[in-house]
């Protein structure tokens, strides 16, 4: 489904820190600091920090399962998988919950499995940001200083002390003090990108967006012990819709066959209808919505999508079915 142009949602956001922020770097600092910010080169050839697009992803992904596995019901499975679980490895805590492309990979047929089924048979998380097996709908950029910090100011680090806790005594552990470096001023742009959304992919992107909005959301390391805190702001909120110009929000079940819809398993979306979208900018086949002041109300259907998608999503069962069927 993604070798065709159907839509595309574009949204460019600015991260606020709050309180001080490590996004780790892989490799030891030069002045010997135990956990040193990442950093990078950019055109002007100075380095400076910056969070990863993989960063990014990781925690848009990891606070979109904690919403998913909030709206199940307390007598259904859990909704999304562990992506890191082997399903050999699942503990009592952990049962079902195995990840979706590991499940895949251990397989014990060679055929290849269609990619309609890869999607079909996929939890919400992976059909959304992708697994080990297919390419996910949810792409992100890095994050750079923004241009207008960069003009009026500069980033501003600290040295901090830290130290592990001996679990049996409650003091500090011997031997066990490090140093970090925290980044407590700076201003970051980052693009998201949604390519051929089902309706409620947006609607789960927009309630992390508004968490992140409120402060809610946490980055980097140390979000536990009062790092990480940081405020969104929602820069430009654009939808695209290739050769169609729907009035309302539409996502993939309503703009492909019923073929290509059955066969990948795409929700049906409800009949709720939100307010139409704001009028289109035409550019070539592409037919452009701006909702940049308006993407919360519009996004109310596609809440309601996710919460009834939530409901009555058939994983694990079904890939467990499948994957029986087949060794």
């Amino acid at each position: 489904m993604l070798k065709k142009m159907i839509n595309n949602a574009r949204i460019d956001i600015e991260i606020h820190p709050k309180d001080p922020m490590l996004i780790k770097s892989g490799l030891a600092a030069v002045g010997g600091v135990d956990m040193a910010f990442v950093r990078t080169y950019r055109e002007d050839g100075k380095e400076e920090p910056f969070i990863p697009g993989s960063s990014i992803k990781g925690m848009f992904r990891s606070y979109a399962e904690k919403i998913c596995r909030s709206l199940q019901l307390q007598d259904k499975p859990v909704p999304v998988c562990l992506p890191y679980l082997d399903p050999k490895d699942e503990k009592d805590g952990e049962k079902r919950q195995a990840s979706c492309g590991l499940r895949f990979e251990k397989d014990k047929k060679k055929e290849t499995i269609p990619s309609t089924d890869l999607y079909n048979l996929s939890c919400p998380a992976c059909r959304l940001f992708g697994s080990n097996v297919f390419i996910g709908r949810f792409a992100t950029s890095d994050a750079y200083i923004t241009d207008e910090f960069r003009q009026n100011g500069q980033p501003v680090f600290e040295i901090r002390d830290g130290v592990a806790i001996d679990r049996l005594t409650g003091g500090a552990a011997r031997g066990a003090k490090y140093n970090l470096e925290v980044l407590t001023r700076g201003e970051f742009s980052t693009t998201l990108e949604i390519r051929n959304f089902e309706r409620w992919q947006l609607g789960l992107i927009g309630l992390v967006l508004r968490d992140m909005e409120q402060g809610l959301v946490r980055a980097g390391f140390g979000k536990s012990r009062g790092l990480g805190s940081f405020n969104a702001k929602i820069i430009n909120f654009q939808l695209a819709y290739y050769n169609q110009s729907p009035k309302e929000l539409s996502g993939l079940s309503r703009l492909v066959s019923e073929k290509e819809a059955s066969d990948y398993g795409f929700f049906e979306e409800t009949d709720e209808k939100g307010p139409l979208l704001p009028d289109l900018q035409k550019e070539g086949l592409r037919s452009i919505y701006n909702l940049t002041d308006t993407w919360k109300e519009t996004l109310k259907p596609a809440v309601n999508d996710l919460v009834k998608y939530i409901e009555t999503v058939k994983w694990p069962k079904n890939i467990e079915d499948f994957i029986a069927g087949r060794n």
